[in-house]
């Protein structure tokens, strides 16, 4: 409100405040998120959107100009009160895209969008590859840093493990472009004091499905018995985990460390996290196949499971495409889930589950809610470990 009586007071603050969202914005939770915007549109309007309060409010970018070949915008949103962002140009609007106090901006580009840092590193993620022995072959590993990394420094980093490493940073990875992760950790690196890597476990073809499924029992999809994520879930955190803590500036206990993955991924992640909640205090299921298993096994699988190191917050994401019959098929599972999960006392709290109704089965929309995911992560790394 202090704004508004300046603007009053003062013409030409009155006309530059017209032209961006600031103008709306307006309270101690305004975030100034920025858009670049490669082919160079002469407007953009933030459709600014709440998942749960269903409110929306729809702003005018303000134009900053030329950026290497691209027109840059910015606007300012309200992160209390909307946690979603779809911008409009011409007659064209993206989809949903996550926002928060992570998100720097989003850039849009032939990828359709991707996560962009303001002032900061924007090139194509470079990683290192590494090499281990599985079952009867080599599985790569794909570990992130971020340009600064700083393998001496006092603070340490967080981790978050994933699968499908092979989609995760090339943005010509698949038709719908990559997860865009290590772009959506640099803008969150630059709006916070968070630090944090990304090792990525390759997951290829021919071998996917059974190494991402975990065996529980009789499987509602006769193709999926006898899933091995028993012993991919062993190899991460026998070898991987112990891998990674000896080799990079890492953080060691669960509030520090998340593993995440979509669809097998995702239902192999939950698992991996369900097993070992002393390692592990985020699980990401994106688009998670529950539906390999009914409740019924699912409720016998978690009675058993042993919480005493902690509870994982549980982070669960659907979409809901009428075009996508894969998406809804899932629904039902990852709608389920936290039903499950009370039953054995699970705290609701630990729990959230967020549908994009027109959300679909693929890297692009990972991507555009995988910032999210984040700010689900990362209140949990408050306080240092020791």
């Amino acid at each position: 409100m202090k704004h508004r009586i300046l603007c009053a007071a003062l013409a030409i603050v009155m006309i530059f405040s017209l032209c961006a969202c600031a103008a709306s914005g307006d309270s101690a939770s305004g975030h100034t998120l920025y858009v670049r915007d490669e082919y160079s549109h002469d407007s953009i309007d933030a459709t600014f959107l709440s998942t749960d309060g269903g409110e929306s409010k729809t702003v005018t970018m303000k134009s900053l100009g030329e950026d290497d070949g691209a027109t840059l915008f910015s606007c300012e949103g309200d992160t209390e009160k909307f946690d979603r962002v779809v911008f409009t140009y011409n007659d064209e609007s993206t989809i949903e895209l996550a926002f928060n106090d992570y998100v720097s901006g989003w850039q849009i580009d032939s990828h359709h969008f991707t996560p962009y840092t303001y002032e900061g590193v924007n090139d194509t993620p470079t990683f290192t590859r590494v090499k281990f022995d599985y079952e009867s072959r080599k599985k790569d590993i794909c570990i992130w840093t971020p340009g600064d990394y700083d393998a001496n420094s006092e603070e340490k980093y967080s981790v978050i493990y994933m699968t499908d490493a092979q989609n995760l940073f090339d943005p010509s990875a698949t038709s719908t472009g990559s997860w865009g992760v290590a772009e959506a950790v640099r803008g969150m690196m630059k709006e916070s004091s968070n630090k944090c890597i990304i090792v990525g476990i390759e997951n290829p073809p021919g071998y996917r499905d059974e190494e991402l499924t975990p065996n529980l029992g009789k499987s509602t999809q006769d193709s999926y018995d006898d899933g091995k994520g028993i012993e991919f879930c062993d190899f991460v955190y026998n070898t991987v985990v112990p891998y990674v803590e000896e080799n990079y500036n890492v953080y060691a206990d669960p509030q520090h460390n998340a593993v995440c993955g979509s669809s097998s991924g995702g239902i192999e992640c939950f698992y991996i996290g369900m097993e070992h909640p002393e390692k592990f205090g985020t699980i990401g299921a994106l688009s998670p196949a529950f539906g390999l298993f009914d409740n019924a096994t699912w409720d016998k699988y978690l009675a058993e499971k042993d919480f005493s190191a902690g509870y994982p917050f549980v982070y669960i994401y659907n979409g809901n495409s009428d075009k996508d019959q894969l998406e809804q098929y899932l629904l039902e599972g990852a709608e389920d889930m936290p039903d499950n999960l009370k039953k054995i006392g699970y705290p609701e709290d630990k729990i959230v589950v967020k549908v994009y109704d027109k959300g679909m089965h693929n890297e692009m929309h990972w991507r555009a809610v995988f910032p999210e995911f984040l700010k689900y992560m990362f209140p949990q790394t408050e306080t240092p470990a020791e």
